[in-house]
């Protein structure tokens, strides 16, 4: 590029210096008055850029915790802030379920002694569309059917909170059954 002679001596011309591996390295010439537009120019660009990755980070992260619940025909969250919780804790809702839980092996019958449970719930606090985990409605066993019969009237319940507000959680729990004790276990590990 070639520069006119006038505008050299109306214009002093600047430097732009990179730094690099400590070593300071002359990028160009630029004129003092274009230096400022560039200057803001990328500032603009640079505040544009983080504030789009900001946002689209936001709804990346989002997105993974927000499903799509096809029983309940809900959006779901599958973590939040602050889960949903029995009210009276785990040793309540064990108590309640084996109060609910009423289940009669037949002679011929495999003794089944656990299920995993899936459910949501929703923004008030409600138990709503609880299900055996990978398992499909017609293939259930009795206890099985039982199982979430007890679960279902299991309604008390605190919402889950996603930043301050209540919102739909699902929830996978496994439930061990103890006939010799006849004490039921909620496996908080899920």
């Amino acid at each position: 590029m070639v520069l006119d002679q006038n505008i050299i001596k109306l214009y002093p011309i600047s430097k732009m210096l990179i730094y690099t591996n400590n070593i300071m390295k002359t990028v160009g010439l630029i004129l003092p008055m274009y230096r400022l537009v560039i200057n803001e120019y990328n500032l603009l660009i640079i505040i544009m850029f983080s504030a789009f990755s900001c946002s689209s980070l936001k709804n990346q992260q989002e997105s993974k915790l927000v499903q799509y619940d096809n029983l309940t025909r809900r959006y779901v969250y599958t973590f939040v802030e602050q889960m949903p919780n029995y009210k009276g804790g785990d040793i309540a809702l064990v108590t309640d379920f084996a109060k609910y839980f009423h289940y009669n092996f037949q002679p011929n019958e495999d003794v089944q002694t656990k299920f995993e449970v899936q459910f949501v719930i929703d923004t008030k606090g409600h138990l709503i569309g609880a299900r055996i985990y990978n398992k499909r409605t017609k293939i259930l066993t009795k206890f099985e059917k039982s199982g979430l019969k007890a679960l279902a009237l299991l309604q008390s319940w605190e919402a889950g909170k996603y930043n301050g507000k209540n919102v739909n959680v699902i929830l996978t729990k496994t439930i061990n059954v103890d006939y010799n004790r006849s004490i039921i276990k909620d496996d908080a590990s899920k």
